[in-house]
C-alpha cells in the first residue's frame, strides 16, 4: 500500500473541493516540525490547513498558493 500526499484546494466561496495536487516525494519528518502536530498523528495521515510555517515552506521549494480564492490542505491517501 502506498500514500499519497497532496495539496485539497477548495475554492473559499462555496467550500467545494476543486483540485488535487499530488506532492511527490514529500519529506514527512521536515513538515511535522512546521505543524502543530495532531495526537495521534505520527504519519501525517490527519488534514493540516496549508499556512504560516507550513505554507512558507512549500513556497520556497516551488509551490505557488492563490490564498485569496482557495484554502489549501495538506492530506494523503492510500493507493495500492
Amino acid at each position: 500500500m502506498k500514500i499519497i500526499r497532496m495539496f485539497d484546494v477548495f475554492c473559499k466561496n462555496s467550500n467545494q473541493l476543486v483540485d488535487e495536487i499530488v506532492i511527490p516525494n514529500l519529506d514527512v519528518e521536515v513538515v511535522k516540525k512546521l505543524i502543530d502536530l495532531k495526537k495521534g498523528d505520527i504519519n501525517l495521515y490527519y488534514q493540516y490547513e496549508v499556512k504560516g510555517k507550513l505554507k512558507e515552506h512549500f513556497e520556497n521549494i516551488g509551490y505557488n498558493f492563490q490564498t485569496d480564492n482557495f484554502d489549501y490542505f495538506l492530506s494523503c491517501y492510500q493507493d495500492n
